[in-house]
């Protein structure tokens, strides 16, 4: 096997006119390979003298420390960069070597579609320990030989393991792990012996029968704590908070949230007194939706309340319905929008409110008292609006767009493993299989005619010798089915790269025309995250400011009041001392007054901070007398055409950063959308389809 191997690849290597192969090694190990020696400096000495003795040139080591096998390489930074490698042109390297198959992976699908993708781009994989790689037919049965070893091991482990837990539980008695909350191990260590049993101080253990308990039990914690949510009506926080005053943390030692208490004690198993063991809501389960590793087992437990505090409890926090948050609403930026805290702002307004805005993750708080962050709700529709303009600016080209959804689904395209010539292989090597059985059949009958048995007995010497045939056959249909469904969920994956492609060429650059949903797919195949550099400014929930409004409602800028304008004006209206001199001591000039108006529009200053600047405390009252006499609307007549600027946004952003990026690879780099998006006081967003500024309409 050694020589015809080696043959292989020599004859590789004067196909490419090549000296030699170019090997790099890939070395993985898990936690648990890690603990018995076995690390990278192990297995990397192993694969660096294979890659000697056998004369290729060794370019590069790639390393997963203490990933597990069952990652597929997408979320392995090692096998993902061998990949990204892999995919240039000219490639730089021809081989990959792992110390062991199970390096690759110890799943089917994680083993062979990395294997498959790397042997697309003509690239081979020689396993060490085995000196066997794909380059020839026998090479590679041999490798998916070892392969299937290394999935069976695991699965062996599995089964066997989850068999014990299985029987234990069957049995009533404790299954492993941590014990339920509430409840302590008792007869700890004592082979089929360990029990769950009410945590109370018993005199044993840490606890005496003389001295005060030190112990901090978890029963008495979880009574008490029934207590203080009846007294208090079903308020969770309240209940928390009194626990953390009253010194009682949770198993881990840190104070409750409400959240925790709630989930620990409404827990269903807790208030029925027993354990549900594989409980089909959070087992691994089969296709027809039973758990995988054995059935649902329900363990009585000793009941820590009654069935009348129970039925107390339930009261207690039996609640009205709150309004469910808007349906239907997308927010797309929902998690890419990043705090001065840290935090990341998420859509949370509910169906009643009039303003949907973001909230910020800081507000929840660690603990019942610990408090959150200060951070300001942020308006909806005006941050969404404020990063789609900048993505419009960025893609309102037609063709930049198109490009840029031909880039991703050639990306997609690009992971792609081919599984049509798989499947071909495998419908080949099915039907062979199939005709040596049936030759073999005619052979094995001759067999057992000479030997003179008939009947049943012939028949079972026929299957007996058929058996390993049949196995192999039924591999190879196992095989087939799940590269089949592989195949089904990768086409799934490509179809939604060329439905955004679609979108984009049908959009032909008319980005306005997205929805709130499409407006989401791009966000997300962006990588688009939104940075706050500042304090946002508080949200504006009342009425919204008349000057403001009228200049929005009416699409007109802020106009600019300049002496020959504000003639007109006292011309018009007939004031005295051309407007500058208050009609009243502690009053103010006309032409005051309008300047603080127009302040107000071009600012969003509030009624108090206006007042304060001009020294006055009735601006507000010289509003309604010049909207209700008329003298505003007149005074807006003479100032057309007058130069002007943006009306303030009924809800101001803060300064904001955009960024952002194509996945899996990076096509917009992070300094062009920042490009589009550095500036104080964002205002209005571009028009999707020109670019040009837009009025901020509504906002």
């Amino acid at each position: 096997m050694g020589k015809s191997v080696i043959s292989a690849i020599d004859v590789a290597v004067r196909a490419m006119n090549a000296s030699a192969l170019r090997a790099v090694d890939y070395l993985r190990v898990s936690t648990e390979d890690q603990t018995k020696g076995y690390g990278i400096a192990y297995t990397g000495k192993r694969t660096a003298l294979h890659i000697s003795r056998k004369g290729w040139n060794h370019v590069g080591t790639y390393t997963d420390e203490g990933e597990t096998g069952t990652l597929p390489w997408e979320r392995r930074p090692g096998a993902t960069e061998i990949m990204d490698l892999a995919v240039q042109e000219p490639r730089p390297f021809d081989l990959v070597c792992v110390y062991e198959a199970r390096a690759i992976g110890r799943q089917n699908r994680v083993f062979w579609e990395w294997v498959w993708k790397l042997q697309d781009l003509g690239i081979f994989v020689a396993v060490v320990d085995e000196d066997i790689d794909n380059t020839t037919e026998e090479g590679e049965a041999r490798m998916r030989e070892k392969a299937n070893e290394a999935f069976k091991e695991l699965a062996r482990i599995r089964k066997r393991t989850q068999g014990g837990i299985q029987e234990k539980a069957e049995m009533g008695g404790f299954a492993g792990g941590q014990a339920r909350y509430g409840y302590r191990i008792a007869n700890k260590g004592l082979k089929g012996e360990q029990q769950l049993v009410i945590d109370d101080c018993d005199g044993g253990e840490a606890c005496t029968r003389t001295d005060p308990c030190e112990a901090l039990h978890e029963a008495p914690t979880l009574r008490l704590a029934r207590e203080v949510v009846v007294r208090e009506k079903g308020n969770w926080r309240k209940a928390a908070l009194y626990l953390n005053a009253e010194g009682f943390v949770t198993r881990s030692g840190v104070p409750w949230t409400h959240a925790n208490l709630r989930s620990r004690l409404m827990d269903e198993d807790l208030l029925n007194g027993r354990y549900v063991f594989r409980n089909e809501k959070n087992a691994k389960l089969q296709p027809d939706g039973t758990p995988v590793w054995g059935a649902s087992v329900t363990i009585d437990l000793p009941k820590i309340f009654t069935e009348a505090e129970v039925a107390e409890l339930r009261a207690a926090t039996a609640k009205p319905q709150r309004k469910s948050p808007v349906v239907g609403r997308t927010y797309t930026l929902s998690g890419r929008l990043i705090s001065l805290c840290g935090g990341r702002y998420v859509g949370g307004s509910s169906a009643d409110s009039e303003t949907l805005h973001y909230r910020c993750s800081g507000k929840a708080e660690e603990y019942a008292g610990s408090g959150g962050c200060s951070c300001p709700q942020i308006y909806a529709q005006g941050v969404e609006e404020w990063a789609w303009g900048r993505i419009c600016g960025l893609l309102g080209n037609g063709d930049r767009l198109r490009a840029l959804a031909d880039e991703w689904v050639g990306s997609a395209a690009d992971q792609q493993v081919d599984y049509s010539s798989r499947l071909a292989s495998l419908d080949q090597k099915i039907a062979e299989k199939d005709d040596t059985i049936d030759l073999m059949m005619a052979v094995a009958a001759k067999q057992v005619t000479r030997k003179g048995l008939v009947g049943a007995a012939a028949e079972e010497a026929v299957e007996r010798k058929l058996k390993p045939l049949y196995e192999e056959l039924e591999q190879l249909r196992r095989e087939r089915s799940e590269v089949e469904v592989w195949q089904s969920e990768a086409t799934k994956a490509d179809q939604h790269a060329k439905d955004l492609q679609a979108l984009a060429k049908a959009a032909n650059g008319r980005l306005d025309t997205y929805t709130k949903e499409q407006q989401a797919e791009w966000v997300a195949l962006l990588d688009v995250e939104v940075k706050v550099l500042d304090t946002p400014p508080p949200m504006h929930r009342g009425l919204a400011c008349p000057i403001g409004e009228y200049f929005r409602t009416n699409r007109r800028q802020v106009p600019t009041l300049c002496d020959h304008t504000w003639e007109r004006i006292v011309e018009l209206e007939g004031f005295p001392h051309g407007g500058v001199v208050p009609r009243q001591r502690g009053g103010l000039a006309p032409r005051t007054v309008l300047e603080a108006f127009l302040k107000k529009a071009r600012t969003g200053v509030a009624w108090p901070e206006l007042d304060a600047e001009s020294g006055s405390t009735g601006l507000i009252g010289h509003w309604k007398r010049w909207s209700a006499s008329g003298r505003w609307e007149r005074a807006m007549e003479a100032m057309k055409g007058c130069d002007g600027a943006p009306v303030a946004p009924r809800h101001p952003l803060p300064k904001l950063e955009m960024t952002g990026k194509v996945k899996p690879r990076v096509i917009l780099a992070a300094s062009d959308l920042e490009g589009h998006a550095r500036e104080s006081a964002p205002s209005a967003p571009a028009c999707c389809s020109s670019g040009r500024p837009a009025r901020a309409a509504g906002r």
